[in-house]
């Protein structure tokens, strides 16, 4: 059966290819694949699995879904899957504010639209072109900031109100929601969207989901 595997950032540089297409058996794994990977590419060597687990901090996902919250290495995997294989992100969190750190026109929680940027954006970037940036919004839902991931090219198997991770080409965005309450007795929904993958891809991502959520209401 017919795989897609996509690597990113110093894993792409490691493979020589962005994108692939492979040939695998009937009821093969994820870590099936993972050390075929390791066993073809001197620089994937030790870098994917560790006595059998996947190693800390890498992330795999398959059609868009994390595989630790599947079968992890275990996942069996089906004609048609797209794997996705992310290094770890490298480099330290600096004190500048991220790409979409700007003001805006907050709505409340349940605003169909419209938020503002708490200006908490972090970067951290690695040496070999890789990114992290995390980013919160106030007045905007997780539904919508899930849509607007959507919009952007990002895909997740999961429905918009209930998806923790979106993919895209070249980024991954993790998402998580809680209620705060910034003045008395207003309370609003803020979404902390942290942005992994190319420096470059982020730099007009980030900037791009900024202007939809804080988009005034409509």
């Amino acid at each position: 059966m017919q795989l897609t595997l996509k690597f990113f950032a110093t894993f792409r540089e490691a493979v020589g290819s962005k994108l692939t297409e492979r040939e695998v058996p009937e009821g093969a794994t994820v870590g099936d694949v993972l050390a075929d990977l390791e066993a073809e590419y001197e620089g994937l060597e030790g870098q994917l699995l560790e006595d059998g687990e996947l190693r800390p901090q890498i992330n795999v996902l398959l059609d868009g879904r994390e595989v630790l919250h599947m079968e992890g290495p275990d996942t069996e995997l089906s004609e048609g899957d797209t794997l996705a294989v992310f290094p770890p992100v490298a480099g330290g969190a600096a004190d500048a504010a991220g790409p979409g750190d700007e003001e805006g026109t907050g709505g409340d929680a349940d605003a169909a639209d419209g938020g503002t940027a708490t200006g908490e954006g972090v970067p951290a970037g690695g040496e070999s072109g890789d990114a992290e940036w995390v980013e919160a919004y106030r007045g905007i839902s997780r539904r919508l900031a899930v849509r607007y991931l959507r919009n952007l090219g990002g895909e997740t198997d999961r429905p918009d109100e209930e998806a923790t991770e979106v993919v895209g080409d070249g980024w991954r965005a993790t998402l998580e929601t809680e209620t705060v309450s910034p003045a008395g007795s207003i309370t609003l929904t803020e979404v902390t969207v942290r942005f992994t993958g190319e420096s470059a891809t982020l730099e007009e991502l980030v900037p791009a989901f900024g202007r939809k959520a804080m988009r005034a209401g409509g």
